[in-house]
């Protein structure tokens, strides 16, 4: 009996001791599941912190924005700030008097041409006026004699004769050196234009094979053109010269045979009277043709001098002392003057910019040679018609530019940025950090540990920031960079990730977050 009454209870103690047991594995297992939850949780946060630091963002805050328009283009010169010197006549440059980087003014002696035959001639004109005086007067002092001298008279007769032979053979000394002076020109400009007309056959030629680009041929089509039309105004001129050389000619021949017929009539003894009128009015007409010789070969003496008609600084000098100058219809370049103290930039501004371009607006302009320095502008002219430039179509803006200390010169690549518009004291962000979505702009804005998809309208924009007309508020702290609407924390809409899901925001991860003014 003891013995069955032993088995039950050992039976119910074994059964005691396995609920014991199971009931320390239960709290053991779940006090390792609370640690593990703790842990994760824990994990979850620092991640979360880890990714909230890695954040780029800034605030919102009221700046000033200025929207520049950008556009390259040169210095140049203003109107009748540059000129290009050179010579009405054809002579040998005696001396110079100037350099490059010479500063001259107007009226100043930039160059001398060795020509002795034209002061010769001017010489020879003042005493032949000198001379035609001297007889007027003597004629006028003897009109109201009733008989005079024969024998004076024919002296004075014969001296006339001699007067008018000489003056004969300046006429056709002259007239001789004209024409071959013009028919020189005429021989040289034949000279060029057979040489282009050889040029462009044989540019053709070559273009027909392909060895060179038609701009080639069209530059030697040019150059034809310029030398033809050259060749037909020195023969031109040619022309003009024998016709006037004639007529200056017989001039001289009829002033001759009057004057022989005044001493024939001396000889004759004709009427004093009659005589003495028809001299003093012939005197009055050599005194009036001898002055006027005198103005025309003081012309061309001052020709022999050449003078800057501006203030301005030598840029370039073409020509060297001793080299001789070849003049025809077009005077040919000595030397460029230019006022560094006038000049503009000659902008090209893309047609897309254009039309945000006024006159009067501000501008900045750099240059190559002063990296470093910013000269101030101001929008003066805009041209109607387009340039083409590198196949877009751009219109020339030009720019009045203080050049202090005459830094800038002729031809400088220029960079120029104006000014088109200026907002002052607006909200503004990083450009980084308005986004384009689906929806329009957006920008992704830090609260706490969410981050807020907000829609935003925004304004002009400079290099480094936007302007928001509406959106956001100053102060509100907004992501450059670090963060991507999906799989990163804060997720799409504001969510906040925890350890057991998205929590906040919109369920199926829907934008969500206020919109601010």
């Amino acid at each position: 009996m003891e013995g069955s009454k032993r088995k039950p209870e050992a039976a119910v103690a074994v059964r005691q001791g396995k609920m014991r047991r199971r009931k320390i594995v239960s709290t053991v297992g779940a006090l390792a599941l609370i640690v593990v939850v703790i842990a994760f949780i824990f994990s979850t946060v620092n991640k979360k912190d880890d990714s909230l630091s890695n954040y780029a963002t800034a605030k919102v805050q009221r700046s000033t924005i200025t929207r520049v328009i950008s556009a390259t283009g040169s210095v140049t010169a203003q109107t009748g700030a540059q000129v290009r010197i050179g010579s009405q006549i054809t002579g040998r440059i005696k001396r110079l008097y100037a350099d490059v980087g010479t500063q001259v003014h107007a009226g100043q002696i930039i160059a001398e041409l060795d020509l002795p035959d034209i002061k010769a001639q001017l010489d020879q004109a003042v005493a032949n006026l000198e001379l035609a005086k001297v007889k007027l007067t003597e004629q006028e002092s003897g009109v109201g004699m009733q008989q005079t001298n024969v024998s004076s008279d024919i002296a004075k007769s014969r001296a006339a004769v001699d007067s008018a032979q000489a003056a004969y053979v300046q006429a056709v000394e002259n007239a001789r050196l004209q024409v071959n002076t013009a028919q020189a020109s005429v021989n040289q400009a034949e000279a060029t234009n057979k040489n282009a007309q050889t040029l462009l056959k044989r540019d053709k030629q070559i273009l027909a094979k392909g060895y060179i680009a038609q701009q080639d041929v069209d530059t030697a089509q040019s150059q034809a053109d310029v030398a033809a039309a050259q060749l037909d105004s020195a023969q031109q001129n040619l022309i003009l010269t024998r016709t006037k050389s004639d007529t200056d000619v017989r001039t001289a021949l009829n002033n001759l045979e009057n004057a022989r017929a005044a001493l024939a009539a001396s000889n004759a003894g004709t009427a004093q009277n009659v005589i003495k009128a028809q001299q003093v009015s012939e005197a009055r007409a050599s005194v009036d043709q001898a002055a006027a010789q005198v103005d025309y070969w003081k012309a061309q003496w001052d020709k022999t001098v050449i003078r800057s008609p501006i203030n301005g600084t030598v840029l370039s000098l073409d020509v060297q002392q001793g080299e001789t100058i070849a003049a025809g219809l077009a005077a040919p370049t000595l030397i460029r003057v230019t006022d560094l103290h006038r000049l503009q930039i000659d902008a090209f501004v893309d047609e897309t910019d254009v039309g945000a371009v006024h006159i009067g607006q501000p501008a900045t302009v750099t240059v190559d040679a002063y990296p470093n320095r910013t000269f101030h502008a101001r929008v003066e002219k805009i041209a109607s018609g387009a340039t083409m430039q590198q196949n877009v179509v751009t219109y020339d803006t030009t720019l009045s530019v203080e050049n202090p200390g005459g830094r800038l010169k002729p031809d400088m690549t220029a960079t120029v940025k104006i000014v088109v518009g200026e907002h002052r004291n607006v909200l503004s962000v990083p450009i980084e950090a308005v986004k384009n979505a689906q929806s329009g702009q957006v920008v992704y804005v830090l609260k706490g540990d969410k981050v807020i998809t907000q829609p935003v309208v925004t304004g002009i924009s400079d290099d480094t920031k936007t302007e928001i007309i509406r959106g956001l508020h100053q102060g509100d702290t907004v992501i450059l960079a670090g963060y991507s609407p999906q799989g990163q924390a804060g997720g799409p809409g504001g969510m906040r990730m925890t350890p057991f899901g998205p929590m906040g925001g919109h369920s199926g991860g829907g934008h969500g977050g206020g919109r601010g003014h």
